[in-house]
């Protein structure tokens, strides 16, 4: 009985580090195929969504609290303001040499892949 428990427990450890070892490497997968961080690419999200909110919402209440001539010219002139801020607040962030820049995310990583080679 002895015996049988031990081969038991030896098929269960042995499951368990299989287990470990395919969510481990699941997970390094995973990792290794984002375009960037997952952490910046979910505030990329949240920053797309509150801007669409913001660019709908301001104008249409400035079109429905002002009288009819200058309600659409002030509309538009509302969006093209929100419009220019965003964009520019999108490309300090994530352009071309913005802060989460995709070129500085690839240095950042290349560098991290070559000196773990050079630890191993």
């Amino acid at each position: 009985m002895a015996s049988r428990k031990n081969r038991l427990d030896v098929h269960v450890e042995k499951t368990e580090k299989l287990v470990n070892y395919l969510l481990r490497k699941k997970r390094e997968n995973i990792q290794n195929s984002l375009v960037r961080p997952l952490y910046q690419e979910a505030l990329k999200s949240f920053f797309l969504v509150v801007v669409l909110l913001i660019d709908t919402f301001i104008p249409l209440e400035v079109f429905r609290n002002l009288s009819s001539p200058f309600n659409i010219a002030l509309c538009l002139v509302v969006l093209g303001v929100f419009l220019y801020v965003e964009i520019r607040i999108y490309n300090s962030l994530w352009g071309k040499k913005g802060r989460w820049s995709l070129d500085k995310y690839k240095k950042s990583s290349g560098k991290a892949v070559e000196e773990k080679k050079d630890v191993v």
